[in-house]
């Protein structure tokens, strides 16, 4: 007998929706590769499914405006068998699709910067495992600092 998983769901709201009552919206505005939907899965399989998605309703549809990385990652997960339970939604007011478009763009904005330094203050007392995050490209690379690279006419010390 084939065992069902079922996602476990970690937050409350008020409102759910079905995986089918969802729509995306942001199109190929972000591009991901199969390691990015693996560590997606195991975030959810992991965690649980711990953030509601935000969802701009128009007429009869359900717009994605945030987690369509999730949302794309539960409908392959739902293909494999898992058992997809109705999902957390926060319903977010926009007067039209471009306002919902430009409230996506604010929301995958990122208005600061971490660096390698506050990751690692920020996460002092937990076991951080770097091939199940996805952290900006300035901060992902925590080897050490590669030895500055000599260049053509560069034999003298600096004074």
């Amino acid at each position: 007998m084939k065992q069902i998983n079922t996602i476990s769901i970690k937050c409350e709201t008020s409102e759910k929706l079905e995986i089918a009552e969802m729509t995306e919206m942001q199109g190929g505005l972000k591009e991901r590769t199969d390691i990015d939907y693996d560590k997606i899965k195991l975030s959810i399989c992991k965690f649980g499914f711990s953030f509601p998605f935000f969802i701009w309703k128009s007429g009869n549809k359900n717009y994605l405006i945030d987690g369509h990385g999730r949302f794309a990652t539960l409908c392959k997960m739902q293909k494999d068998g898992y058992e997809i339970p109705d999902l957390p939604v926060v319903f977010v007011d926009c007067k039209d699709k471009k306002e919902a478009k430009q409230k996506l763009l604010r929301l995958n904005s990122q208005y600061g910067k971490m660096t390698k330094e506050s990751v690692l203050e920020f996460a002092d007392d937990i076991e951080l495992n770097f091939d199940e995050i996805a952290l900006p490209d300035t901060v992902i690379d925590f080897g050490t600092e590669e030895e500055p690279q000599e260049t053509e006419g560069d034999d003298e010390a600096p004074e």
